[in-house]
C-alpha cells in the first residue's frame, strides 16, 4: 500500500541524513501504536538512503530477549568487523568499542536501524546508550522505533531515552491517518470508504488488513483478520503458517524444509494471502501482531509439540542461548530448560547483563527439572535480583534457598545466604529483619573455625550497623571484618569493610572518616571492584551532605554520579542524585533539586532508600513554595521511613514534615512531628538531627534544654543568639536556614530575612513572617504581590509556566521535553503539578485557565 501523510517525517529524514554526511552523527527516534507503520517508514527511509550504508537489526519477542538480536542481524546482513566479537567469551565493553571504531572508520554515512526496542533486552539498551552518547563522533544516522503503547513508565528503554544528548535528538512519533488519507487509500484499493475512518481511527495496520481483506465494514479486531484469512488456507499452508508463528520475528526456511518440506504451491499460498512475506532466506509474519494472532490460536498440545519439533531441529545449532531456551519453556520441556537456561545465564554474566541473567535463572527455577542443582540456582537467582533492584523477588529467592538449606543441612552456604537477605531486606527498607537475618548468620558461623564467610557476616553486620547509625558498633564490626578479610586475602570485603568502617567514622570524626573512604576508594579501583567504588563514593558523599558539608558533598555526589552512570551502577547514581537534590535544596539551587529529586521520584514508586531521601528534597521544597503536593509526597516519605525505623531515614522524614506543619501554622503538629525522632537523634547522639528537630519544636512553643551534643548553627538559635547562627548558616552555604535564623531576630533582621525569603521563592515561610510583621505593627513590611505573581494567580513556578507556555502552543510532552532538554517524566510531572494548581482536568482547559489568568495567550 501506498505510504500516506509521512511527508514530514521523510523530509526530516532527509535533512538529518544530509548533515550526517556533512560531518557528525544524530539520532531520529520513531515512536507510535502498534500498527502504525513504522517499519513501513523505516522501508522508505531505507530506500531513500543513497549511497549510504545500511545497518539493521531488530529485537524479537522472546521468552527471555535474545541479547544484542540487532547485531546479529546485522552482522548476518552487512560486512563488518565485529562479526566475531558476537561469540560468547568476549567482553560487552570489547565488542561495543569494536561498533563504534566500525563506524568511524567508514568512508560514509552509516543508516543503523535498531527496531522494535520495547523487546530489547539489556545488553542492546546499553549498546544503544554507548553509541548515542557518542554519536557526534561518527558519521551515522541512528534510527530507533519501538512502540508507544507498550513502553511504560517503569519499561527500561525510558531510562536510555531520557540519557540521549537531547541536541542530537529528532523524534517522530507517527499519528493516525487522517479521514482523508484512509479514504484516498480506499479509493486505490477500489474499495468504499464509508464509517472505514471511524471505526479503524486510522490506524494504518487496520485500515490496510480491512482493505485487503475485502471484508465490508471493520472487524472487531487484526485477530479476526488474520484468523479470516488463515481459514482460507490449505491444510498444508495452514500448517507453514502455524509452525512459523512459534518463532518471533521470523523463521529460516531451512528450519521449515526441516520440519514439514512443503512443496512450493503450499509456500506460494502462504506468501499470496498476505500472512507471510519471504525475507533473506526466512519467512515473516507481514505483521507481528498477525504472527501473535496465530499463536494464540494453537491448541495447548499443538504449541507444545510445535515447540518441542523447533527445540528439536535447532539442537545442534549455532544460534544463542535464549532462543532455544525459548522453545524448550513453550514446549515444557524441563529437562532442556534446566540444561539451557543456566548456561544462557552464565553467557549473560560474562557479558555483565544482569537482568537478562537474572531472567535466565528464573526460568530455570520456573520451568527446569533440576533439583539437585535447585539451591546453586536460587543463591544465583538472589544474588542477579539484588544488583537489579529486584527486591521482592530476591527477598523471595532467599526464603526458598532458606528452605532448601533446612532440608539440605550446610552452616556454610545457610549463613552466607542469611547475609545475602540481610542486604535485600536492608534495601527494601526491612531492618529489622535484616538485623535478625545477619545476627543468624554470625551465630551459625562463629560456631565454626573461621572462614570467608564470617567476614562477608561482619561486614554486612558493621553495615547494618552504620545504616542505623550505631556508629561505634559499626567500628567494631567493621574492625573484625577487615582482619577476617586480610587473613584470607578476601579484597572485596577488604575494600567494602574499610568503605563500611570509614562511613561510621565520618559521624564521629569527619576527617578520619574521609581518610578511611579514601583507602576504600583506592582498594576497590585497584582491583576494579566497580559496585565497591560506586557505593563508597555514594557514602562520601551523602555522609558529607548528612553533617552539612555541603559544599563537599555536592562534588563527592556529582563523581559519584559519573562514576555510576559511566559503569551503569543505577542503584548508587540513583541516591546519588536524591542526595543531590537534598543538598541543592539547602544550598538554594531549588529549581535544580526539583529537577533530580523528580528524576528519582518518578522511578517506578518500590520502597528504596534512593526514594525515600528524593521525597524528603521534592516533598520539603514543595512545602516551601506553598504547593499542596507537600503533603501527599511527605505522606509517602513516611510510609516508606517507617519501614526501616532508623534514624538515617526516620530524621529526614520528621524534619521535613515538622518543617511543613510549622509552615501551614499547624504548632501540634510541629512538635508531635519532631517529638519521636528527637529522642532517637539523640540516642544516637547524632548532633544536627538533634539540634534541627529540637530548633522545629522549639518553633512550635516547646521550651526544653538543648540536646548534647547539638550542631553549632542549632546551638547558637537555640541559645537566642539568633545573629550569630545566620552567621553560621550563611558560612555553610544554607540560605533558607539563613533567613530562617534573621527572622527569630529584631524588626531589621525579619525585614532582610523577608526579603531573603522572597528571592528564594520560599512563598509559606515569606507570608507567615509578613503576617507576623504586619501583626507586630511593623512598618514598611513589603506586599506580597510582586510583580511576577500579579499575573501568577495560581502560584505557578518558573518551570511550570514555561511547560505551561508550550501546552498552550499545542506542544506535547514528549515535544515540550525536547524543547526544554528534560526527560518526559519531569515535563509529565510539570504538568500534572500545573493542572492541580490551575483546578484543571485536561490540556484545553489548562489552556484556557491560563488565557483568564494572563499567563498565556
Amino acid at each position: 500500500m501506498e505510504l500516506v501523510e509521512r511527508d514530514a517525517a521523510l523530509l526530516t529524514f532527509d535533512r538529518q541524513l544530509e548533515s550526517v554526511r556533512q560531518g557528525g552523527g544524530h539520532l531520529v527516534l520513531v515512536s507510535g501504536e502498534a500498527g502504525i507503520g513504522k517499519t513501513s517508514l523505516l522501508k522508505a527511509m531505507a530506500a531513500r538512503r543513497g549511497g549510504a550504508a545500511l545497518w539493521w537489526g531488530a529485537c524479537d519477542a522472546l521468552e527471555t530477549p535474545h541479547p544484542l538480536a540487532p547485531l546479529h542481524d546485522i552482522a548476518r546482513d552487512a560486512d563488518v568487523a565485529w562479526r566475531d566479537l558476537l561469540r560468547p567469551g568476549h567482553a560487552r565493553s570489547e565488542l561495543f568499542d569494536a561498533v563504534l571504531a566500525a563506524l568511524q572508520r567508514s568512508r560514509g554515512p552509516v543508516l543503523a536501524i535498531f527496531e522494535d526496542l520495547h523487546w530489547a533486552d539489556d545488553a542492546t539498551l546499553d549498546l544503544l546508550k554507548f553509541l548515542g552518547r557518542r554519536i557526534d563522533r561518527v558519521p551515522c544516522l541512528l534510527v530507533m522505533s519501538w512502540r508507544d503503547d507498550e513502553v511504560s513508565a517503569a519499561h527500561p528503554l525510558r531510562r536510555l531515552l531520557g540519557e540521549l544528548p537531547a541536541s542530537l535528538v529528532t523524534r517522530l512519533p507517527l499519528a493516525r491517518l487522517s479521514a482523508t488519507a484512509v479514504a484516498a487509500l480506499a479509493h486505490a484499493a477500489m474499495r468504499t470508504s464509508d464509517g472505514l475512518h471511524a471505526l479503524t481511527h486510522g490506524n494504518p495496520l487496520f485500515v490496510s488488513e480491512v482493505l485487503r481483506h475485502g471484508t465490508d465494514g471493520v472487524p472487531r479486531g487484526v485477530q479476526d483478520l488474520v484468523l479470516a484469512r488463515f481459514a482460507r488456507l490449505t491444510p498444508a499452508a495452514q500448517a507453514v503458517v502455524r509452525l512459523a508463528s512459534t518463532v518471533p520475528t521470523r523463521i529460516e526456511a531451512a528450519l521449515i524444509d526441516t520440519l514439514q518440506a512443503p512443496d512450493a504451491a503450499t509456500l506460494d499460498d502462504c506468501l499470496n494471502s498476505g500472512l507471510l512475506v519471504a525475507v533473506d532466506g526466512a519467512y515473516a509474519f507481514r505483521h507481528e501482531l498477525a504472527r501473535v494472532a496465530i499463536e494464540a490460536s494453537l491448541s495447548p498440545p499443538m504449541a507444545r509439540a510445535l515447540h518441542a519439533g523447533v527445540l528439536r531441529a535447532l539442537a545442534s545449532a549455532d544460534i544463542p542461548l535464549a532462543r532455544r531456551v525459548h522453545h524448550a519453556v513453550r514446549a515444557g520441556d524441563a529437562r532442556a530448560v534446566a540444561a539451557l537456561a543456566p548456561e544462557a545465564a552464565r553467557q549473560a554474566l560474562q557479558r555483565g547483563a544482569h537482568a537478562e541473567a537474572a531472567a535466565h535463572y528464573g526460568t530455570a527455577l520456573a520451568h527446569g527439572d533440576g533439583r539437585a542443582a535447585r539451591a546453586g540456582w536460587l543463591a544465583a537467582y538472589a544474588r542477579e535480583c539484588r544488583l537489579t533492584s529486584r527486591l521482592d523477588e530476591a527477598i523471595d529467592a532467599h526464603g526458598r534457598l532458606s528452605e532448601w538449606h533446612r532440608a539440605h543441612p550446610d552452616p556454610r552456604a545457610e549463613a552466607a545466604n542469611l547475609s545475602g537477605l540481610a542486604l535485600a531486606l536492608v534495601l527494601a527498607l526491612r531492618n529489622a529483619e535484616a538485623d535478625a537475618a545477619s545476627q543468624r548468620a554470625i551465630g551459625l558461623l562463629e560456631a565454626l573455625p573461621p572462614c570467608p564467610e564470617l567476614a562477608r557476616a561482619y561486614r554486612v553486620e558493621a553495615q547494618l550497623r552504620m545504616l542505623n547509625r550505631d556508629c561505634l558498633e559499626s567500628v567494631a564490626w567493621a574492625g573484625k571484618a577487615i582482619a577476617l578479610a586480610t587473613q584470607f586475602d578476601e579484597r572485596e570485603i577488604l575494600a567494602e569493610a574499610t568503605g563500611t568502617l570509614g562511613t561510621a567514622t565520618l559521624f564521629l570524626d569527619y576527617e578520619a572518616g574521609c581518610a578511611h573512604l579514601a583507602r576504600a576508594l583506592e582498594l576497590a579501583l585497584a582491583n576494579g571492584l566497580h559496585g565497591v567504588a560506586a557505593n563508597t563514593y555514594s557514602n562520601l558523599g551523602s555522609g558529607s551532605g548528612e553533617v552539612w558539608r555541603l559544599r563537599e558533598a555536592r562534588e563527592h555526589l556529582k563523581a559519584t554520579i559519573a562514576f555510576s552512570h559511566r559503569h551503569e551502577i543505577d542503584f548508587y547514581r540513583h541516591y546519588g542524585v536524591a542526595w543531590l537534590a537534598l543538598c541543592e535544596l539547602h544550598l538554594g539551587q531549588w529549581d535544580d533539586a526539583r529537577e533530580h529529586a523528580l528524576d528519582v521520584a518518578q522511578q517506578p514508586a518500590h520502597p528504596t532508600t534512593s526514594r525515600v531521601m528524593a521525597l524528603v528534597a521534592l516533598g520539603r521544597l514543595q512545602a516551601r513554595r506553598g504547593e499542596p503536593e507537600a503533603a501527599r509526597t511527605l505522606d509517602e516519605a513516611l510510609a516508606l521511613a517507617l519501614g526501616s525505623g532508623t534514624l538515617q531515614r526516620m530524621a529526614p522524614v520528621r524534619c521535613a514534615r515538622a518543617e511543613a506543619a510549622w509552615l501551614r501554622g499547624d504548632l501540634a503538629a510541629a512538635a508531635d512531628e519532631a517529638r519521636d525522632a528527637l529522642a532517637q537523634a539523640q540516642r544516637h547522639a547524632h548532633p544536627w538531627y538533634a539540634g534541627e528537630l529540637a530548633v522545629w519544636r522549639r518553633r512550635a512553643g516547646i521550651s526544653e534544654p538543648a540536646p548534647v551534643p547539638c550542631a553549632p548553627p542549632h546551638a547558637l538559635l537555640l541559645q537566642g543568639r539568633w545573629r550569630e547562627a545566620a552567621q553560621a548558616w550563611a558560612a555553610l552555604g544554607a540560605p533558607y536556614e539563613q533567613a530562617l535564623a534573621l527572622a527569630d531576630g529584631d524588626d531589621a533582621a525579619r525585614l532582610e530575612a523577608l526579603v531573603r525569603l522572597d528571592e528564594l521563592g520560599a512563598h509559606a515561610a515569606a507570608d507567615r513572617l509578613r503576617r507576623t510583621l504586619r501583626a507586630a505593627g511593623v512598618r514598611g513590611v513589603p506586599r506580597g504581590a510582586r510583580p511576577s505573581t500579579q499575573v501568577n494567580p495560581h502560584q505557578l513556578t518558573e518551570r511550570e509556566r514555561e511547560v505551561l507556555a508550550l501546552l498552550c502552543a499545542g506542544l506535547r510532552n514528549s515535544e515540550i521535553a525536547e524543547r526544554l532538554c528534560r526527560s518526559v517524566r519531569t515535563v509529565d510531572h510539570h504538568v500534572a503539578a500545573a493542572f492541580v494548581k490551575l483546578g484543571v482536568n485536561s490540556r484545553a482547559e489548562a489552556a484556557a485557565a491560563a488565557a483568564r489568568a494572563g499567563i498565556a495567550p
